[in-house]
């Protein structure tokens, strides 16, 4: 719920995209076109992202690394008044948001395998929680053109948002080594006694 809820968080200047890409101080009509290569480009990197995760079975550098690359942005354009660089910053927040997030929502669901009743219940309820965000969002984007409150909200969400998966990975690690061990994991999938190739077949992803 912490990881997603931070990951969401980091991810309210989408909310306000068109403010924050309007203070380059370009016309109506430009501000509306520069607004869109940042989705397009998310579209490709969320795609690329999430299929490689898919294939390896990996989950944390595949969030970890979009939203260090988001912390970067949310500096950057804190920072500087430079066109190009905070244009630059822009077209990175989006994708390093919306790419961590689709794998967060993926690895809930992998690390909640059983009951069905408990994870479907699980992602509801994390969905929710982590929306909030939304709520006090509207209260950050102020002080234009830096909007330096909400840059530095959204670069110390994310940055929880690795922290909290930086432990997480290192749960789950553990988790996996007791299977391993053929230790009883609650939640997990455990194979009972005399089940040929059922003992600890599953691993939780990481």
């Amino acid at each position: 719920m912490l990881l997603l809820f931070t990951i969401v968080a980091s991810g309210t200047v989408t909310n306000f995209f068109p403010a924050v890409v309007k203070t380059l101080n370009y016309g109506d009509v430009e501000t509306l076109l520069l607004t869109a290569p940042p989705y397009v480009l998310a579209v490709a990197v969320t795609y690329l992202n999430a299929t490689h995760a898919d294939k390896t079975g990996e989950r944390y550098l595949h969030i970890a690394i979009p939203m260090t690359v988001a912390i970067i942005a949310y500096i950057i354009a804190a920072t500087t008044m430079n066109t190009g660089a905070r244009y630059f910053a822009m077209m990175l927040m989006v994708p390093s948001v919306y790419s961590a997030f689709v794998v967060a929502l993926a690895w809930i669901s992998n690390t909640m395998p059983r009951p069905p009743a408990k994870r479907a219940a699980a992602l509801a309820f994390i969905n929710a929680v982590s929306n909030c965000s939304s709520i006090y969002a509207s209260y950050l984007y102020y002080g234009a053109p830096k909007y330096t409150t909400a840059m530095v909200v959204n670069c110390s969400t994310a940055f929880i948002a690795v922290c909290t998966a930086t432990v997480m990975r290192w749960h789950l690690v553990k988790l996996n080594k007791k299977l391993d061990a053929g230790i009883y994991v609650p939640g997990a999938i455990n194979g009972r006694p005399g089940e040929s190739g059922a003992m600890n077949t599953f691993r939780y992803k990481v």
